[in-house]
């Protein structure tokens, strides 16, 4: 149900109604081109050449935002009028949603940070090793507890070297946990904290999964109940280890199969794998290629940015011609930072998008340290004892209250007030439209697919029928699936 409070501090003088709103149909939409090529993802499916949760959000995108989802009613008691709100559909393909769900994320994960500069990481794996993790899409698991292993290594140096002579070449450690968990046993390691990220594309949209860290300056001791800055990070042992923790992960998920990658990575790759991090802007001549960022807010709003969104934003199509199925977009080249035009077609564009739609149940941020919800006693613990020296401003409850702030401020009402400066609860007559019913068709329904299924056939069958508005071309409709 739509939240009907205004959960505001602007006064929006002169907005709009809901009734003036403006569409423009012409304006090229990643649904155009999935209406298009619908065929071809059920063709695909059908054969099995395309993953399960592929048509799945290809199906709920193509549905959201209509009435095939479910609405709510809303009336105004004054004059009569009333509003529908479709349902959306939350999948991780659909723009719409994306952006709620990614601001959702990035205000859960900032308002949890400690007060400390962090440090943005990112962990990159060589070219070579890219087509395994798409052929074996569990595998992605791996480049989340590899980057979570080079930080426990890092903060850690002391237990290490003491395992490492106790266990010498074996490198294990005492049981399986703790050989894929590093000393997450041991109740004397120090307890980093990090935010982790995957993202498995470039600009390009190429396959290139790697993971964006952000890890604050800053371990906990729970021997001696303290905390103490960590901002050292020597850049060689942090891609020495990346480069160990990945090959021996790998090693024990594919098998014989991967030792030559491992053998080659360590014969050509001696200086470890590469982790890319922007340099100081208070220090031009930092040569430790490290980055430090009092911008926790603006670090994790990148992370977040595509965790719940499709590859490409909207806005990167510059535009489409539905009869040639020619679509035009762009992308800014990361090293030379200049603009490239791609024209290719919607097809072609499709294949390049879907290939990072995530498994379903596939968590695309994770926690560790003591950011992990697990672990929420030793934070609160951490923001004691920085309160006690006075370098923490923030208490919990000055944080929760901060969060629910921040989490009001992105509901629906509120934001498109904020956003597009149009209440969409206001009559025309100046009155609060007011709750009157809900439907929800997908209530107790087991197969939801078959449902989303039947309403695209008859959407199908709607768009055949459907006269051309005055003035604008005739539009040839695809054909029904078979």
């Amino acid at each position: 149900m739509v939240d009907t409070h205004l959960y505001t501090q602007y006064p929006h003088h002169g907005v709009l109604t809901c009734d003036d709103m403006h569409y423009n149909p012409d304006k090229p939409r990643i649904k155009d081109l999935l209406w298009k090529h619908y065929n071809w993802f059920v063709q695909m499916d059908k054969t099995g050449k395309a993953r399960k949760c592929v048509l799945d959000n290809v199906q709920k995108t193509l549905l959201c935002n209509t009435s095939y989802l479910g609405y709510d009613a809303f009336e105004c008691e004054n004059c009569g009028n009333w509003m529908i709100f479709n349902h959306k559909c939350h999948s991780r393909f659909c723009s719409s949603c994306g952006i709620k769900y990614q601001k959702k994320l990035a205000i859960q994960a900032e308002t949890m940070c400690v007060d400390t500069p962090h440090r943005h990481i990112v962990f990159t794996i060589p070219e070579n090793y890219r087509l395994l993790f798409r052929k074996d899409r569990s595998s992605l698991n791996l480049l989340f507890i590899a980057a979570r292993n080079t930080i426990c290594k890092i903060t850690n140096e002391k237990i290490y070297r003491r395992e490492k002579r106790r266990r010498g070449k074996t490198g294990k450690i005492r049981n399986d946990r703790d050989n894929r968990y590093l000393y997450r046993n041991f109740s004397d390691a120090m307890v980093f904290g990090m935010i982790a990220s995957i993202h498995t594309f470039g600009r390009d949209l190429k396959w290139n999964p790697h993971i964006h860290a952000l890890v604050p300056e800053l371990i906990y001791d729970p021997v001696k109940d303290s905390v103490k800055t960590f901002h050292h990070f020597d850049f060689k042992n942090l891609r020495l280890t990346w480069q160990y923790e990945i090959n021996r992960l790998m090693q024990e998920h594919f098998g014989n199969e991967f030792t030559r990658y491992r053998n080659n990575s360590y014969k050509q790759q001696d200086n470890g794998f590469y982790v890319y991090a922007k340099y100081m802007q208070e220090d031009p001549e930092n040569h430790n290629n490290q980055s430090y960022s009092k911008d926790v807010a603006g670090c994790v709003n990148y992370m977040m940015r595509y965790a719940g969104r499709p590859a490409m934003a909207e806005s990167r199509i510059i535009s489409y011609n539905k009869k040639t199925d020619e679509v035009s977009w762009f992308y800014d080249d990361h090293k030379t930072e200049e603009r490239i035009d791609v024209r290719e077609t919607g097809l072609d564009l499709l294949k390049k998008m879907i290939i990072h739609i995530p498994d379903e149940g596939f968590r695309t941020v994770r926690y560790y340290g003591f950011y992990n919800n697990k672990k929420r006693s030793q934070l609160e613990r951490i923001y004691e004892l920085m309160n006690q020296s006075r370098k923490a401003t923030r208490l919990k409850k000055q944080r929760e209250k901060e969060r629910k702030e921040k989490l009001r401020r992105i509901r629906f009402r509120t934001s498109i007030c904020d956003d597009f400066n149009r209440d969409m609860l206001r009559c025309k007559c100046g009155a609060t439209l007011v709750y009157a019913d809900t439907y929800n068709p997908l209530e107790g329904v087991s197969n939801d697919r078959i449902y989303r299924q039947n309403c695209i056939d008859e959407m199908y069958q709607m768009w055949l029928h459907r006269k051309r508005p005055p003035g604008r071309p005739a539009y040839s409709a695809p054909a029904l699936p078979s």
